[in-house]
Protein backbone atom coordinates (compact mmCIF):
# COMPACT_ATOMS: atom_id res chain seq x y z
CA UNK A 1 0.00 0.00 0.00
CA UNK A 2 1.57 3.28 -1.17
CA UNK A 3 0.53 6.51 0.56
CA UNK A 4 2.90 8.75 -1.37
CA UNK A 5 2.04 10.77 -4.45
CA UNK A 6 3.70 9.62 -7.65
CA UNK A 7 6.52 11.72 -9.07
CA UNK A 8 4.13 13.14 -11.65
CA UNK A 9 1.53 13.99 -9.01
CA UNK A 10 4.12 15.63 -6.80
CA UNK A 11 5.37 17.73 -9.71
CA UNK A 12 1.80 18.74 -10.44
CA UNK A 13 1.25 19.70 -6.79
CA UNK A 14 4.36 21.89 -6.78
CA UNK A 15 3.31 23.58 -10.03
CA UNK A 16 -0.22 24.19 -8.70
CA UNK A 17 1.19 25.67 -5.49
CA UNK A 18 3.52 27.96 -7.45
CA UNK A 19 0.62 29.11 -9.62
CA UNK A 20 -1.60 29.75 -6.60
CA UNK A 21 1.12 31.66 -4.75
CA UNK A 22 1.78 33.84 -7.80
CA UNK A 23 -1.74 34.43 -9.12
CA UNK A 24 -4.09 34.08 -6.14
CA UNK A 25 -2.32 34.73 -2.87
CA UNK A 26 -1.22 38.33 -3.63
CA UNK A 27 -4.79 39.45 -4.33
CA UNK A 28 -6.65 37.34 -1.76
CA UNK A 29 -6.93 40.02 0.91
CA UNK A 30 -7.75 42.81 -1.52
CA UNK A 31 -10.52 40.86 -3.26
CA UNK A 32 -11.93 39.81 0.10
CA UNK A 33 -12.30 43.50 0.94
CA UNK A 34 -13.61 44.71 -2.43
CA UNK A 35 -15.86 41.69 -3.22
CA UNK A 36 -14.65 41.80 -6.83
CA UNK A 37 -14.01 38.53 -8.65
CA UNK A 38 -10.91 38.31 -10.93
CA UNK A 39 -12.67 36.87 -13.99
CA UNK A 40 -9.47 37.15 -16.01
CA UNK A 41 -8.05 34.37 -13.85
CA UNK A 42 -10.07 31.75 -15.73
CA UNK A 43 -8.06 32.27 -18.91
CA UNK A 44 -4.78 31.91 -17.05
CA UNK A 45 -6.03 28.77 -15.32
CA UNK A 46 -7.12 27.37 -18.67
CA UNK A 47 -3.68 28.05 -20.14
CA UNK A 48 -2.14 26.15 -17.24
CA UNK A 49 -4.50 23.21 -17.89
CA UNK A 50 -6.26 23.51 -14.54
CA UNK A 51 -9.86 23.99 -15.72
CA UNK A 52 -9.73 20.64 -17.52
CA UNK A 53 -7.84 18.73 -14.86
CA UNK A 54 -10.52 16.08 -14.31
CA UNK A 55 -11.95 15.84 -17.84
CA UNK A 56 -11.22 13.82 -20.96
CA UNK A 57 -8.60 14.99 -23.43
CA UNK A 58 -11.26 14.43 -26.10
CA UNK A 59 -12.73 17.77 -25.04
CA UNK A 60 -9.47 19.50 -24.18
CA UNK A 61 -9.08 18.12 -20.68
CA UNK A 62 -6.03 16.72 -18.94
CA UNK A 63 -7.34 13.24 -17.99
CA UNK A 64 -6.15 13.89 -14.45
CA UNK A 65 -9.04 12.41 -12.50
CA UNK A 66 -10.49 13.17 -9.08
CA UNK A 67 -7.25 12.86 -7.11
CA UNK A 68 -5.55 15.41 -9.36
CA UNK A 69 -8.51 17.74 -8.87
CA UNK A 70 -8.26 17.27 -5.09
CA UNK A 71 -4.56 18.14 -5.17
CA UNK A 72 -5.25 21.23 -7.29
CA UNK A 73 -8.09 22.59 -5.19
CA UNK A 74 -6.21 22.14 -1.92
CA UNK A 75 -3.45 24.36 -3.31
CA UNK A 76 -5.83 26.96 -4.73
CA UNK A 77 -7.91 27.16 -1.55
CA UNK A 78 -4.82 27.55 0.62
CA UNK A 79 -3.98 30.69 -1.37
CA UNK A 80 -7.43 32.29 -1.76
CA UNK A 81 -10.59 30.40 -0.83
CA UNK A 82 -13.07 33.06 -1.98
CA UNK A 83 -11.55 33.13 -5.46
CA UNK A 84 -11.27 29.35 -5.56
CA UNK A 85 -15.00 29.00 -4.90
CA UNK A 86 -15.78 30.51 -8.30
CA UNK A 87 -13.42 28.05 -9.99
CA UNK A 88 -14.94 25.21 -7.98
CA UNK A 89 -18.51 26.01 -9.06
CA UNK A 90 -17.41 26.25 -12.68
CA UNK A 91 -15.31 23.06 -12.78
CA UNK A 92 -16.69 20.76 -10.10
CA UNK A 93 -20.39 21.59 -10.44
CA UNK A 94 -21.31 23.02 -13.86
CA UNK A 95 -18.70 21.33 -16.07
CA UNK A 96 -18.82 18.05 -14.14
CA UNK A 97 -22.60 17.82 -14.60
CA UNK A 98 -22.18 18.27 -18.36
CA UNK A 99 -19.27 15.83 -18.48
CA UNK A 100 -21.08 13.11 -16.54
CA UNK A 101 -24.58 13.53 -17.97
CA UNK A 102 -24.35 15.44 -21.23
CA UNK A 103 -24.18 14.16 -24.79
CA UNK A 104 -21.34 14.78 -27.23
CA UNK A 105 -22.94 17.88 -28.74
CA UNK A 106 -23.45 19.45 -25.30
CA UNK A 107 -19.89 18.66 -24.31
CA UNK A 108 -18.53 20.30 -27.43
CA UNK A 109 -20.74 23.36 -26.99
CA UNK A 110 -20.24 23.88 -23.24
CA UNK A 111 -17.63 21.58 -21.70
CA UNK A 112 -14.87 22.22 -24.24
CA UNK A 113 -15.24 26.05 -24.13
CA UNK A 114 -15.48 25.83 -20.35
CA UNK A 115 -12.16 23.99 -20.23
CA UNK A 116 -10.62 26.64 -22.51
CA UNK A 117 -11.92 29.43 -20.30
CA UNK A 118 -14.05 30.80 -23.13
CA UNK A 119 -17.30 30.16 -21.27
CA UNK A 120 -18.02 30.37 -17.55
CA UNK A 121 -20.59 28.10 -15.91
CA UNK A 122 -22.80 28.22 -12.83
CA UNK A 123 -24.97 25.61 -11.13
CA UNK A 124 -28.39 26.24 -9.59
CA UNK A 125 -30.25 23.80 -7.39
CA UNK A 126 -31.10 25.48 -4.05
CA UNK A 127 -34.38 27.36 -3.72
CA UNK A 128 -36.19 29.16 -0.92
CA UNK A 129 -38.03 25.95 -0.03
CA UNK A 130 -35.50 23.40 -1.26
CA UNK A 131 -32.02 22.96 0.14
CA UNK A 132 -31.09 19.57 1.54
CA UNK A 133 -34.35 18.22 0.11
CA UNK A 134 -33.57 18.61 -3.60
CA UNK A 135 -36.91 17.00 -4.52
CA UNK A 136 -38.76 19.97 -3.01
CA UNK A 137 -37.84 22.43 -5.75
CA UNK A 138 -40.65 24.56 -7.16
CA UNK A 139 -39.07 25.64 -10.45
CA UNK A 140 -41.15 24.16 -13.28
CA UNK A 141 -40.27 23.16 -16.83
CA UNK A 142 -43.27 22.68 -19.12
CA UNK A 143 -42.91 21.05 -22.52
CA UNK A 144 -43.85 23.27 -25.47
CA UNK A 145 -43.14 21.53 -28.76
CA UNK A 146 -39.39 21.05 -29.03
CA UNK A 147 -38.76 23.47 -26.18
CA UNK A 148 -39.31 23.74 -22.45
CA UNK A 149 -40.69 26.80 -20.68
CA UNK A 150 -39.02 27.38 -17.30
CA UNK A 151 -40.47 29.37 -14.41
CA UNK A 152 -39.08 29.69 -10.90
CA UNK A 153 -36.07 30.94 -8.96
CA UNK A 154 -32.75 29.64 -7.65
CA UNK A 155 -30.96 30.95 -4.57
CA UNK A 156 -27.24 31.02 -3.74
CA UNK A 157 -26.19 30.44 -7.34
CA UNK A 158 -22.45 31.16 -7.33
CA UNK A 159 -20.98 32.57 -10.58
CA UNK A 160 -24.43 33.46 -11.93
CA UNK A 161 -23.70 37.22 -12.26
CA UNK A 162 -20.64 36.34 -14.38
CA UNK A 163 -21.72 33.13 -16.11
CA UNK A 164 -22.33 32.41 -19.78
CA UNK A 165 -24.55 29.45 -18.92
CA UNK A 166 -26.25 27.96 -15.86
CA UNK A 167 -26.94 24.28 -15.21
CA UNK A 168 -30.14 24.14 -13.18
CA UNK A 169 -32.89 21.79 -12.08
CA UNK A 170 -36.63 22.00 -12.71
CA UNK A 171 -39.69 19.84 -12.10
CA UNK A 172 -40.91 18.16 -15.29
CA UNK A 173 -43.38 15.71 -13.73
CA UNK A 174 -45.18 17.36 -10.76
CA UNK A 175 -47.18 14.24 -9.84
CA UNK A 176 -44.12 12.03 -9.50
CA UNK A 177 -41.76 14.86 -8.50
CA UNK A 178 -39.76 14.12 -11.61
CA UNK A 179 -36.84 16.54 -11.93
CA UNK A 180 -34.74 17.31 -15.00
CA UNK A 181 -31.51 19.25 -15.51
CA UNK A 182 -31.14 21.96 -18.15
CA UNK A 183 -28.35 24.11 -19.53
CA UNK A 184 -29.70 27.65 -19.73
CA UNK A 185 -27.92 30.47 -21.52
CA UNK A 186 -27.25 33.39 -19.21
CA UNK A 187 -28.70 35.90 -21.72
CA UNK A 188 -31.89 33.90 -22.39
CA UNK A 189 -34.96 36.19 -22.47
CA UNK A 190 -36.79 36.03 -19.14
CA UNK A 191 -33.73 35.06 -17.10
CA UNK A 192 -32.54 37.66 -14.60
CA UNK A 193 -29.83 37.63 -11.95
CA UNK A 194 -29.90 39.71 -8.76
CA UNK A 195 -26.93 41.62 -7.42
CA UNK A 196 -24.40 39.46 -5.62
CA UNK A 197 -25.50 38.58 -2.10
CA UNK A 198 -23.47 39.74 0.88
CA UNK A 199 -22.08 36.71 2.69
CA UNK A 200 -20.06 36.09 5.85
CA UNK A 201 -17.12 34.65 3.94
CA UNK A 202 -15.96 33.81 0.42
CA UNK A 203 -16.39 37.49 -0.44
CA UNK A 204 -14.93 37.51 -3.98
CA UNK A 205 -17.29 34.74 -5.15
CA UNK A 206 -20.33 36.17 -6.87
CA UNK A 207 -23.39 34.43 -5.41
CA UNK A 208 -26.87 35.61 -6.40
CA UNK A 209 -30.51 34.72 -7.00
CA UNK A 210 -31.57 33.61 -10.48
CA UNK A 211 -35.16 34.25 -11.56
CA UNK A 212 -36.76 32.51 -14.55
CA UNK A 213 -39.91 33.97 -16.09
CA UNK A 214 -41.12 32.02 -19.11
CA UNK A 215 -37.58 31.20 -20.17
CA UNK A 216 -37.61 29.13 -23.36
CA UNK A 217 -34.98 26.38 -23.42
CA UNK A 218 -34.55 24.09 -26.44
CA UNK A 219 -34.80 20.36 -25.80
CA UNK A 220 -31.22 20.09 -27.09
CA UNK A 221 -30.25 21.77 -23.81
CA UNK A 222 -31.95 19.20 -21.63
CA UNK A 223 -29.16 17.52 -19.70
CA UNK A 224 -29.71 13.79 -19.48
CA UNK A 225 -33.03 11.97 -19.56
CA UNK A 226 -36.22 13.68 -18.52
CA UNK A 227 -37.14 13.12 -14.85
CA UNK A 228 -33.69 11.70 -14.06
CA UNK A 229 -32.35 14.89 -12.51
CA UNK A 230 -32.12 13.66 -8.92
CA UNK A 231 -29.88 10.62 -9.55
CA UNK A 232 -27.92 12.68 -12.08
CA UNK A 233 -27.28 15.40 -9.49
CA UNK A 234 -26.35 12.86 -6.84
CA UNK A 235 -23.76 11.41 -9.22
CA UNK A 236 -22.16 14.81 -9.77
CA UNK A 237 -22.42 15.77 -6.09
CA UNK A 238 -20.66 12.61 -4.91
CA UNK A 239 -17.51 13.50 -6.83
CA UNK A 240 -17.83 17.11 -5.78
CA UNK A 241 -17.75 16.18 -2.12
CA UNK A 242 -14.25 14.79 -2.51
CA UNK A 243 -12.99 18.02 -4.02
CA UNK A 244 -14.91 20.03 -1.40
CA UNK A 245 -13.02 18.10 1.27
CA UNK A 246 -9.72 19.01 -0.40
CA UNK A 247 -10.91 22.62 -0.60
CA UNK A 248 -11.44 22.61 3.17
CA UNK A 249 -8.03 21.07 3.77
CA UNK A 250 -6.45 23.93 1.84
CA UNK A 251 -8.03 26.53 4.12
CA UNK A 252 -7.14 24.49 7.22
CA UNK A 253 -3.55 24.24 6.07
CA UNK A 254 -3.30 28.00 5.46
CA UNK A 255 -4.77 28.75 8.89
CA UNK A 256 -2.43 26.25 10.54
CA UNK A 257 0.67 27.66 8.83
CA UNK A 258 -0.23 31.21 9.82
CA UNK A 259 -0.75 30.16 13.45
CA UNK A 260 2.44 28.10 13.49
CA UNK A 261 4.51 31.02 12.26
CA UNK A 262 2.87 33.38 14.72
CA UNK A 263 3.56 31.24 17.80
CA UNK A 264 7.18 30.82 16.71
CA UNK A 265 7.61 34.59 16.32
CA UNK A 266 5.53 35.83 19.25
CA UNK A 267 7.62 36.24 22.38
CA UNK A 268 6.01 36.49 25.83
CA UNK A 269 7.68 36.06 29.22
CA UNK A 270 11.04 35.83 27.50
CA UNK A 271 10.37 33.02 25.05
CA UNK A 272 8.31 32.20 21.94
CA UNK A 273 4.84 31.14 22.97
CA UNK A 274 5.39 27.96 20.92
CA UNK A 275 7.56 26.80 23.84
CA UNK A 276 4.44 26.59 26.01
CA UNK A 277 3.36 22.98 25.99
CA UNK A 278 -0.35 23.79 25.72
CA UNK A 279 0.34 25.80 22.55
CA UNK A 280 2.65 23.19 21.05
CA UNK A 281 0.13 20.43 21.72
CA UNK A 282 -2.64 22.40 20.07
CA UNK A 283 -0.53 22.81 16.93
CA UNK A 284 0.32 19.10 17.05
CA UNK A 285 -3.37 18.22 17.15
CA UNK A 286 -4.15 20.61 14.30
CA UNK A 287 -1.50 19.06 12.08
CA UNK A 288 -2.70 15.56 12.95
CA UNK A 289 -6.26 16.42 11.98
CA UNK A 290 -5.13 17.92 8.66
CA UNK A 291 -3.16 14.78 7.84
CA UNK A 292 -6.13 12.57 8.73
CA UNK A 293 -8.48 14.67 6.59
CA UNK A 294 -6.11 14.47 3.63
CA UNK A 295 -5.79 10.68 3.93
CA UNK A 296 -9.59 10.29 3.96
CA UNK A 297 -9.90 12.59 0.95
CA UNK A 298 -7.19 10.92 -1.11
CA UNK A 299 -8.62 7.50 -0.29
CA UNK A 300 -12.05 8.56 -1.59
CA UNK A 301 -10.45 10.09 -4.69
CA UNK A 302 -8.46 6.91 -5.35
CA UNK A 303 -11.62 4.82 -5.09
CA UNK A 304 -13.48 7.11 -7.51
CA UNK A 305 -10.61 7.15 -10.01
CA UNK A 306 -10.42 3.35 -9.93
CA UNK A 307 -14.12 2.77 -10.48
CA UNK A 308 -14.83 1.49 -7.00
CA UNK A 309 -17.75 2.46 -4.73
CA UNK A 310 -16.87 5.74 -3.04
CA UNK A 311 -20.07 7.48 -1.90
CA UNK A 312 -19.62 6.61 1.79
CA UNK A 313 -15.94 7.51 1.74
CA UNK A 314 -16.61 10.79 -0.07
CA UNK A 315 -19.21 11.69 2.55
CA UNK A 316 -16.84 10.80 5.39
CA UNK A 317 -14.05 12.86 3.84
CA UNK A 318 -16.24 15.92 3.43
CA UNK A 319 -17.74 15.77 6.92
CA UNK A 320 -14.38 15.31 8.60
CA UNK A 321 -12.41 17.76 6.44
CA UNK A 322 -14.93 20.61 6.56
CA UNK A 323 -15.55 20.33 10.29
CA UNK A 324 -11.80 20.03 10.85
CA UNK A 325 -11.20 23.18 8.80
CA UNK A 326 -13.76 25.18 10.78
CA UNK A 327 -12.27 24.02 14.07
CA UNK A 328 -8.67 24.67 13.02
CA UNK A 329 -9.50 28.13 11.63
CA UNK A 330 -11.11 29.05 14.96
CA UNK A 331 -8.16 27.71 16.95
CA UNK A 332 -5.66 29.45 14.68
CA UNK A 333 -7.42 32.78 15.13
CA UNK A 334 -7.47 32.29 18.90
CA UNK A 335 -3.76 31.45 19.03
CA UNK A 336 -2.99 34.77 17.33
CA UNK A 337 -4.90 36.69 19.98
CA UNK A 338 -6.07 40.20 19.14
CA UNK A 339 -3.93 40.17 15.98
CA UNK A 340 -5.99 37.29 14.62
CA UNK A 341 -9.21 39.22 15.21
CA UNK A 342 -8.38 42.38 13.26
CA UNK A 343 -9.38 42.58 9.61
CA UNK A 344 -5.80 43.14 8.48
CA UNK A 345 -5.03 39.59 9.53
CA UNK A 346 -5.86 36.69 7.19
CA UNK A 347 -6.77 34.61 10.27
CA UNK A 348 -10.27 36.05 10.42
CA UNK A 349 -10.71 35.44 6.67
CA UNK A 350 -9.89 31.76 7.09
CA UNK A 351 -12.38 31.61 9.94
CA UNK A 352 -15.15 33.21 7.86
CA UNK A 353 -14.43 31.22 4.70
CA UNK A 354 -14.61 27.76 6.25
CA UNK A 355 -18.20 27.68 7.43
CA UNK A 356 -19.99 27.54 4.08
CA UNK A 357 -18.13 24.33 3.25
CA UNK A 358 -20.06 22.56 6.01
CA UNK A 359 -23.27 23.52 4.20
CA UNK A 360 -22.68 23.27 0.46
CA UNK A 361 -22.51 19.94 -1.40
CA UNK A 362 -24.56 18.33 1.37
CA UNK A 363 -24.65 19.53 4.96
CA UNK A 364 -22.77 17.56 7.59
CA UNK A 365 -26.12 16.30 8.90
CA UNK A 366 -27.23 14.99 5.50
CA UNK A 367 -23.88 13.35 4.89
CA UNK A 368 -24.03 11.62 8.25
CA UNK A 369 -27.36 10.19 7.06
CA UNK A 370 -25.60 8.94 3.90
CA UNK A 371 -22.84 7.33 5.96
CA UNK A 372 -25.34 5.74 8.33
CA UNK A 373 -27.31 4.32 5.39
CA UNK A 374 -24.17 2.66 4.06
CA UNK A 375 -23.68 1.16 7.51
CA UNK A 376 -27.13 -0.44 7.30
CA UNK A 377 -28.57 1.87 9.95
Amino acid sequence: MDFALTGEQESFRRAARAFAEKELAPIAGERDETNVYPVELFKRMASAGYLGIKFSSQYGGDDGGILAAAILFEELAAAAAGITLGVYCHVVLALTAIDRIGNDAQKRRYLAPGIRGDKLGAFGSTEAGAGSDITAIATRATRDGDDYILNGAKLFCTNSPLADFIVLSAVTDPEKRGITLFIVERDAPGLSVSRALKTLGMHPAQTAEVVLENVRVPSANRLGEENRGVPNMLTAFAEGRIVAAAFAIGIARAAFEAARQYVLDRVQFGQPIAKNQVVAHRLADMDTDIQAARLLTHQAAWLADNGRPFVKEASQAKVFATETAARIAAQAMHLQGAFGYVLESPAQRYYRDTHVLEIGEGTSEILRNVIAKHLGL
